[in-house]
């Protein structure tokens, strides 16, 4: 994963024509689940807490809305310029960046989720560092599915509310809602104060974690951490 230096990280939608890239890179940004009932995040007009559409791609303000310094994952290195994945709607959206403007760094962590059997699995390499049964989206606002990483950590100044002791937010946004609370309809996965439902479709597309398990995890993994969230396991 790679951490913008600067005050903004400008992430262009295709690589300039004069830039070179290894095959089999594509130049161009991607998107493998596509939104269609929902307009893209962000865009002109739509408050995005420190995002915003330009001409080429987008930017990035950093530090983060919440004050945490700014991450990407990063797909492919390709010397000068890096392929990310973002923050952006349609999920899954990517873009590049020029190497000098990040610090790269690694992490041995990874989450997958099972949606169909609400479970959640942390691994640090190939052990699984801890696993938990969650709660999911509604049928009628689902966990989006593919792959995501953790944008943040964010804690939260009691235990006790209805997002737990941690809020960690994914690049990924719900692919049926606009807004959420009068802001971005971001996805996370965060503590809970019910902890009774977890096995069930419960959410508007979180994914609820018992509180002692979303410690353990906030206390171990980066931001950047990647995720993989399936409908079933392969």
């Amino acid at each position: 994963y790679a951490t913008a230096k600067g005050s903004n990280l400008t992430v262009y939608s295709e690589l300039p024509k004069s830039v070179v890239t290894t095959p089999p890179s594509s130049t161009s940004s991607t998107s493998s689940t596509v939104a269609s009932k929902v307009a893209a995040i962000p865009r002109t007009g739509l408050n995005s807490a420190g995002v915003k559409k330009t001409a080429d791609g987008y930017e990035f303000t950093n530090p983060t809305y919440y004050k945490n310094p700014l991450v990407v994952e990063v797909l492919e290195n390709q010397g000068d310029w890096m392929k990310v994945l973002i923050t952006a709607r349609p999920n899954h959206t990517t873009g590049w960046i020029k190497a000098d403007d990040v610090t790269i760094a690694a992490t041995d962590f990874h989450m997958e989720l099972d949606l169909s059997t609400f479970h959640l699995k942390v691994f640090q390499g190939a052990v699984v560092f801890v696993e938990t049964d969650v709660v999911i989206g509604k049928d009628s606002t689902p966990t989006p599915v593919g792959r995501f990483f953790v944008t943040e950590k964010i804690k939260n100044p009691s235990d006790t509310g209805i997002y737990g002791a941690w809020i960690l937010p994914i690049n990924g946004y719900s692919e049926v809602l606009d807004t959420f609370d009068n802001g971005l309809p971001q996805v996370a996965f965060h503590g809970t104060n019910q902890p009774e439902l977890v096995r069930t479709k419960s959410s508007n597309g979180c994914v609820r974690i018992p509180n002692d398990v979303v410690v353990k995890i906030a206390g171990a993994i980066p931001a950047g951490t990647p995720i993989d969230i399936f409908a079933t396991t392969p």
